[in-house]
C-alpha cells in the first residue's frame, strides 16, 4: 500500500482508514457549503461567508490534493496548480479526490450527515465550491464511491459489510444520483478497492485483499474486465499494490507505488519496472501515491523525504519539480482539467 509516515504499513481499508464510519462532528469551510445526506434529498447546511482560501478554481490544468492537517482527526482538499504556487484550501474534511472527466465535478470521501456517516461519495463543483452527497443506496453494504468511470455517469465504490462478507467486492452507482447499485466483482471475506478505469473504458484497476493469504503480502494490483464475465486478473506480485494508483491516458501504462518506491507496470502485468527519481542532491525517500497528467507526459506523486510534499517529474523520473511543501503529508493529488463553465 501507499507508504505514508506513521501509518501502518497495510492500512485499513480506504473508507475505515479515514475514520468516516465513526460519529464525528465536521464545521464548515469559509466559502464552501455542504448538504448532509439523508433519505433521498440533500439538505443543505447554512451558508456561510465566503474567504479567499476557498476561491473557485477557474478554469485550466489544477491538482487537487489531500492534506494531513496538524492535530486534526481527518485532512483537508487543497488545490496547486502545475506552477507550484501557493496551495489554497478548497474543502474541510476530504480525502481521495479525483476529478470527473469534464472538470465540473471533484468526487472525494467525507462524511456529511454525522453521526451516521453512511455519504457513499461527496461531491464538489469547483466553479463555486458547494458540495452535495449521496448516503449508500443500500443500509447493509457499506460503500465508498470516488472513482469515475470515462462516461462521467457512474462512480466506482468500494463495498464492504461485516454482516455478510460475501458481499465484498467493487459495486458501482450512478453519479447523478447516488443509485442504481450494480455490483461489479466478488471478493468474499477480502476487500476490492477500485483505483482507475481504463481510458477505453474497457477494464477497471484495483487493489485486492485476499483473505486466504497471511499479511503483509496478502494485497496485489488486479485488472478486472467491465463486462464479460471474465474474472479480475492480477498485474503485480502480491505484496506489489497501492490505494491510489493511476491509467495513463493512452491506456498502456499503469504507475503505483509501494514499499517507498514508484513502479510502472502494463495494464497485461508486463514490463514491471522501478522509476528512479532524479532528485538532485539528494536521494528521494518515501515515494507514494502517484497518477498521471492528463496529458501522460508527467506524473505527480508524494515524497515523505527528505522534504514531504506533492512533486512532479517525466515517466522516467527525470525533471522533478517540487509542487507543495507539506507540515505534514500532502498526498492523494489527482491532476485534471477544470471546466471554465
Amino acid at each position: 500500500m501507499s507508504v505514508i509516515p506513521s501509518r501502518a504499513a497495510h492500512p485499513m481499508p480506504v473508507g475505515r482508514r479515514l475514520g468516516f464510519m465513526l460519529p464525528i462532528a465536521f464545521a464548515l469551510v469559509a466559502g464552501t457549503s455542504i448538504a448532509a445526506c439523508g433519505g433521498t434529498e440533500a439538505q443543505r447546511a447554512p451558508e456561510a461567508a465566503p474567504a479567499a482560501g476557498a476561491s473557485p478554481t477557474g478554469g485550466g490544468d489544477v491538482i487537487v490534493f489531500e492534506r494531513d492537517v496538524p492535530g486534526a482527526d481527518d485532512p483537508d482538499l487543497y488545490v496547486v496548480g502545475p506552477d507550484g504556487r501557493e496551495p489554497s484550501l478548497l474543502t474541510s474534511p476530504g480525502g481521495y479526490p479525483h476529478w470527473s472527466p469534464d472538470g465540473d465535478q471533484i468526487a472525494f470521501q467525507a462524511c456529511l450527515n454525522p453521526p451516521d456517516c453512511s455519504t457513499a461519495v461527496a461531491l464538489l463543483d469547483p466553479s463555486t465550491g458547494d458540495v452535495h452527497g449521496f448516503s449508500a443506496p443500500d443500509p447493509d453494504l457499506f460503500t465508498t464511491c470516488f472513482v469515475w468511470a470515462p462516461s462521467g455517469r457512474e462512480l466506482a465504490c468500494e463495498g464492504l459489510s461485516d454482516a455478510e462478507p460475501s458481499r465484498n467486492g467493487v459495486y458501482v452507482i450512478r453519479a447523478s444520483d447516488g443509485k442504481g447499485l450494480r455490483r461489479m466483482t466478488t471478493n468474499s471475506g477480502g476487500d476490492d478497492i477500485p483505483l482507475a478505469y481504463s481510458p477505453d473504458r474497457s477494464h477497471l484497476l484495483l487493489d485486492r485483499t485476499d483473505p486466504s493469504r497471511g499479511g503483509p503480502a496478502n494485497h496485489a494490483l488486479f485488472v478486472t474486465p467491465i463486462r464479460g464475465g471474465r474474472q479480475p486478473h492480477r498485474i503485480t506480485p502480491w505484496g506489489y499494490t497501492d490505494d491510489y494508483a493511476s491509467y495513463s491516458p493512452d491506456g498502456r501504462a499503469i504507475v503505483f507505488g509501494t514499499s517507498g518506491s514508484l513502479y510502472r507496470v502494463s495494464p497485461e502485468g508486463r514490463g514491471l519496472a522501478k522509476i528512479t527519481l532524479e532528485m538532485p542532491g539528494a536521494s528521494a525517500g518515501n515515494a507514494f501515491d502517484v497518477s498521471f497528467s492528463p496529458d501522460g507526459r508527467r506524473i505527480i506523486f508524494s515524497l515523505g523525504s527528505p522534504q514531504p510534499g506533492i512533486y512532479m517529474a517525466r515517466l522516467d523520473g527525470s525533471a522533478v519539480e517540487q509542487l507543495t511543501a507539506s507540515p505534514t503529508v500532502d498526498h492523494h493529488a489527482n491532476w485534471g482539467s477544470a471546466s471554465s463553465s
